[in-house]
């Protein structure tokens, strides 16, 4: 009996003990995660562009934050509300302006996950039938020959950092398409910004500073991501 208890009692402790290392281990994987994903940022050619996108994207955020936390816009003047919606809906065009720098990085410098229906294809070096490493030719199929012609002529080397690469996910993604989409409207959106910094004048909880100051980084992202992200593209053609 007292075998008993003392085994259960043991069970007990090292589950215990178990639970209470992983908690405990938790933040330290999580800060191994976050050095790595940083390490792999600082090293990707990208790097200025998604310095330059988060640097000037992030603090409109944080000022729409502030100006809600504030009160401002709850006055009920029309005019402050007109501002302060469009420092809300600045503020999501922002966070996807970091969203689509951070996927066109990572979709153009790195491999895709094998079976990922989202990559872009690749020619495989068995094309003919045989491995690439074997000398002896086999006459291919005219299937396979069809099926090579065609990739050759529209996705041929898409390996990452590669200029056909390059030109895949710019040109044939969707979601890099839907984002070209609404980074016409974000300039779009500055530009009416830019007539509500009048409304703002008189609205209290700095609205008015704050909306000035996101303008200035929406103003800079256009022309500063533009050309980083040219850089970026030049440096990243193997």
């Amino acid at each position: 009996m007292a075998a008993i208890l003392c085994e259960s009692f043991g069970k007990i402790l090292n589950g215990t003990c178990d639970a209470v290392g992983k908690v405990c281990a938790l933040p330290f994987r999580a800060c191994g995660f976050a050095t790595g994903e940083l390490t792999k940022v600082c090293r990707s050619p990208f790097c200025l562009y998604l310095s330059v996108a988060l640097g000037l994207n992030l603090p409109p955020v944080v000022f729409t934050g502030m100006s809600w936390t504030n009160g401002a816009g709850g006055g009920g003047d029309e005019g402050c509300t007109s501002a302060s919606n469009w420092m809300l809906t600045n503020a999501l065009l922002c966070v996807i302006n970091m969203a689509a720098a951070g996927y066109i990085s990572q979709k153009i410098t790195y491999e895709p996950e094998l079976g990922d229906p989202n990559a872009a294809p690749f020619v495989e070096a068995s094309v003919y039938g045989k491995d690439a490493s074997e000398k002896t030719p086999v006459k291919p199929t005219p299937e396979k020959t069809i099926m090579k012609t065609v990739m050759e002529s529209h996705m041929t080397d898409t390996r990452s950092r590669s200029l056909s690469r390059v030109k895949e996910i710019l040109c044939y993604d969707p979601w890099v398409a839907l984002y070209i989409l609404v980074g016409i409207f974000f300039c779009v959106w500055q530009t009416v910004g830019a007539n509500r910094t009048r409304y703002a004048a008189d609205c209290g909880g700095d609205l008015d500073s704050h909306l000035t100051q996101s303008l200035l980084c929406g103003f800079l992202f256009i022309s500063l991501g533009a050309c980083t992200f040219a850089c970026s593209l030049c440096c990243v053609v193997k």
